[in-house]
């Protein structure tokens, strides 16, 4: 028996158009420091596996969650996790960071 996803997938166009959507979403980066320091979408924070459970507590249920990693692998696992633990509305980047690249998308440097 297989469970149904918790989470929404988006591609890069529709990811944007949902981050516009939802200016109060809490933004990750599951990608590595230094390549988060290099280029990351404006406002995101980095996930990785030191701080995943205080966000996990501290955030309100009800805030909408995007993450995203190198290329939409990583950032499933993660929107699993938000899902399990009671997030309403995840979402995770198709093709990742090289996907929101590709398609020309803004970044914050």
């Amino acid at each position: 028996m297989t469970r149904a996803r918790r989470f929404q997938r988006l591609a890069a166009p529709e990811a944007l158009a949902w981050l516009q959507a939802h200016p109060q979403a809490l933004v990750l980066d599951a990608r590595q420091a230094h390549h988060h320091a290099q280029g990351r979408l404006p406002g995101s924070l980095r996930l990785d596996g030191r701080n995943h459970e205080g966000l996990l507590l501290s955030q309100a249920k009800d805030r909408p969650v995007f993450i995203h990693c190198y290329h939409g692998h990583a950032s499933q696992t993660y929107a699993e996790m938000f899902a399990d633990f009671g997030f309403v509305q995840v979402c995770d980047l198709i093709g990742g960071w090289e996907a929101w690249c590709q398609a020309g998308h803004p970044i914050h440097v």
